[in-house]
């Protein structure tokens, strides 16, 4: 799941950023100014691989956004860090200093889901440590050396888990693993539609935004009945593992 680091002193900002992101599956931190993100990134041993992208307010008490982005492109521990700029006013002159600092791009203040997630996903998908992979038309599985490039341990443990409870299950027909930009990682049985990654991440964000209302806990996989057939959604933590589920399948779980 992407980590996103939103950077602005506005509490209403961050919150709106907060629920949008959340609610489209990435998870997020806030800090209130530059130099708390600038200490987040220093003195954080872990920050650098929790922090996929970050959000950046471009006018802020102290130092601005613009700067911070000019500082973080020239160290060469985050140079590769994705960077979006936020700005109430967008103009020629805003753009062109973003685009001398090295921002991923300029997103204009109050802002829309639907502006913000395309930007945000663009920029992760463009990111050189991005997990993205197109296969090869036909293609529906990976070598084991394209594997654990493209997984690392823990993605690797929670997806072996997780297939392990299907491995050899009767009903099993069809079972497929996403990466967060919806790409066909591993597959089995039937191919499923090319939109299952928006259905996916729709039941798992809603039952995830209930969860955390109405009984303060996590939801991890959704289960959805239609029939004799029964879809099993499980979200790791980057990654979707798709399970469909009939009266007498045949197709086995996938080994990971």
């Amino acid at each position: 799941m992407p980590n996103i680091l939103i950077v602005d002193d506005s509490v209403s900002v961050r919150k709106a950023l907060e629920i949008t992101l959340r609610t489209h599956a990435m998870d997020s931190k806030s800090v209130v100014s530059a130099e708390a993100a600038l200490e987040f990134l220093d003195t954080d041993e872990h920050a650098q691989a929790r922090c996929d992208l970050m959000m950046v307010d471009v006018i802020m008490p102290g130092m601005s956004g613009i700067e911070l982005c000019r500082q973080i492109k020239a160290n060469p521990h985050y140079a590769d860090l994705p960077v979006i700029l936020m700005s109430g006013n967008v103009d020629d002159e805003i753009r062109l200093q973003a685009r001398e600092a090295g921002a991923d791009g300029v997103l204009r203040k109050p802002f829309k889901a639907d502006q913000l997630i395309p930007m945000v996903q663009a920029a992760l998908t463009e990111h050189p440590q991005a997990k993205v992979v197109s296969l090869p038309d036909g293609a529906t599985e990976l070598s084991d050396a394209e594997q654990t490039a493209l997984f690392d341990q823990g993605d690797l443990q929670a997806l072996t888990e997780t297939l392990q409870q299907y491995e050899d299950h009767p009903r099993v027909r069809d079972v497929v693993i996403l990466d967060r930009q919806g790409q066909p990682i591993k597959q089995t049985g039937n191919l499923l539609p090319e939109n299952i990654q928006l259905f996916a991440r729709f039941f798992t964000n809603t039952a995830g935004v209930l969860g955390k209302q109405m009984l303060n806990e996590d939801i991890q996989e959704v289960s959805i009945r239609y029939g004799v057939h029964e879809m099993v959604i499980h979200n790791l933590p980057s990654h979707f593992l798709v399970v469909l589920m009939g009266e007498d399948g045949s197709a086995k779980a996938l080994q990971a």
